[in-house]
């Protein structure tokens, strides 16, 4: 399993970076070591992958070997996910989900990025208009 650097990871960097936005990656100082740390803004950005992470769609087959074994991975996951949020949360951080599917499907990433963009604030951070 590859869990840093994916290319939807990559992706949604490389933007951020085109855009003059600067980032910590995988900061482990906090919980769940989140892909992307925008301290600008005390934001945190996790790229979930849709297998791993099991939101609904079309890439979230659970195999048809050891099912047991894959629905009890899958709940870990979740909750632990869950628990990391809260967690950044108490710490004051807004904690934003992307998907891979929204993120590697050209039509939905600019909805994607109207979303990430929305939550930083443009006008009260001095980011005036970024287009996709």
């Amino acid at each position: 399993m590859k869990s840093k650097n994916t290319k939807p990871e990559l992706k949604i960097r490389s933007y951020l970076f085109s855009k003059g936005l600067r980032f910590k990656i995988h900061d482990n100082s906090l919980p769940g070591t989140p892909d992307i740390v925008l301290p600008r803004f005390k934001m945190i950005i996790n790229i979930n992958g849709c297998f791993w992470h099991q939101h609904g769609c079309s890439n979230c087959k659970t195999p048809n070997n050891q099912r047991d074994y894959w629905y009890k991975k899958f709940n870990e996951i979740k909750k632990k996910d869950i628990e990391n949020k809260s967690k950044l949360e108490k710490l004051g951080w807004t904690v934003i989900d992307l998907w891979e599917c929204a993120i590697m499907n050209d039509k939905s990433f600019n909805n994607v990025l109207k979303v990430l963009f929305f939550k930083i604030e443009p006008e009260e951070n001095n980011i005036k208009y970024i287009y996709a």
